[in-house]
């Protein structure tokens, strides 16, 4: 059942070859194909499965490269933070904007531990290998200082949007990743959000290559922040990479309800199963508004989608009304 919603495509898929079938001349035909999963926390459902990834990888013809950073909130409930032997929370990061206290302290060898232990425990490490991947993690090459010149990406970026709310996001390009420049990026969301405020879909995706493992500075107080930290990293990624959005929920998805089975700090929500869902487009915010049609959000009241409008092109909201009523066929709601 494949649908069309503007230059955005609704269809279920039953593996990689059906979801080849959808994907553009232009990313099946490029030698390189960069894939961001979402990877923000082991919490079930919240996180691209393997399965997940497998479906997309096995659909693609090219070298790939898979892009993460690292995240405090994806490890295997012994994390901690501490600095100078005192435990500290998002308030200090909040007032303290700096990460070298990870440098000599044990603390940068412990969160690279801990993302070892999510590739391996959820069949990442494994699936890498055998369909020869190559993983970079954005934050080990940002603390790393193996990074793009910061003047030059600001440059270049400047030509083609507007400046960043801050220069620090222009020294978060990797080195690895810079010379890549051109290439296909996909931005591979998971349906989260149905029913809620602020889904998480294929735009915010890309908060991710922020390289912060507790990326509080860049949400803001009240979270103010975050809708122009989303779209100033996009606004990066977009000058050098021909970005794609792929969006899916392939078993399942994300449903906001205060009474769901699955606690995490904040909130609770419940899964709704699915059956093969994929949505794909070359425009996130166009794509993620669609979705937004489609979960029960209206896309007016997400600040990043009108943000990235002004940006990368805004949404037709026609097509977000021919969404809308055509909700209950792709997440109909429970009885």
């Amino acid at each position: 059942m494949q649908m069309k919603f503007g230059d955005v495509t609704v269809e279920r898929v039953k593996g990689s070859s059906e979801l080849r079938r959808l994907l553009p001349d232009d990313i099946l035909g490029s030698d390189v194909v960069i894939v961001k999963p979402n990877w923000f926390s082991p919490h079930p459902g919240n996180f691209t499965s393997a399965e997940a990834l497998r479906t997309l990888l096995e659909a693609l013809n090219s070298r790939i490269v898979v892009v993460e950073s690292y995240t405090l909130e994806k490890h295997d409930g012994s994390m901690s933070l501490m600095v100078d032997g005192e435990a500290v929370d998002w308030r200090w990061v909040m007032a303290n904007h700096r990460w070298d206290w990870a440098e000599g302290t044990g603390a940068w060898d412990e969160i690279r531990r801990q993302d070892s232990w999510f590739l391996e425990t959820y069949g990442f490490t494994d699936l890498f290998e055998e369909l020869d991947v190559d993983y970079l993690n954005v934050t080990e090459e940002v603390w790393s200082m193996r990074t793009a010149p910061p003047k030059e990406v600001k440059t270049e970026t400047e030509r083609r949007y507007s400046p960043a709310s801050s220069d620090d996001l222009y020294g978060f390009l990797p080195t690895r990743l810079h010379e890549l420049r051109g290439s296909p990026l996909i931005s591979y969301g998971r349906v989260k959000g149905v029913g809620g405020s602020y889904p998480s879909l294929t735009l915010k995706n890309l908060f991710g290559l922020i390289p912060d493992p507790l990326r509080s500075w860049w949400h803001g107080p009240e979270d103010k922040r975050l809708g122009s930290s989303i779209v100033d990293i996009a606004k990066v990624y977009h000058t050098y990479f021909r970005v794609y959005g792929v969006c899916e929920a392939l078993t399942d998805a994300v449903v906001n309800d205060p009474r769901g089975e699955v606690k995490v700090p904040w909130g609770r929500y419940r899964l709704q199963a699915t059956s093969g869902f994929v949505s794909l487009g070359p425009n996130l915010v166009s794509l993620d508004a669609v979705l937004c049609g489609l979960i029960g959000v209206d896309p007016e009241t997400v600040n990043y989608l009108k943000l990235g409008g002004d940006e990368f092109g805004a949404y037709e909201r026609e097509i977000v009304a021919e969404a809308q009523s055509m909700a209950s066929l792709w997440f109909p709601p429970n009885p």
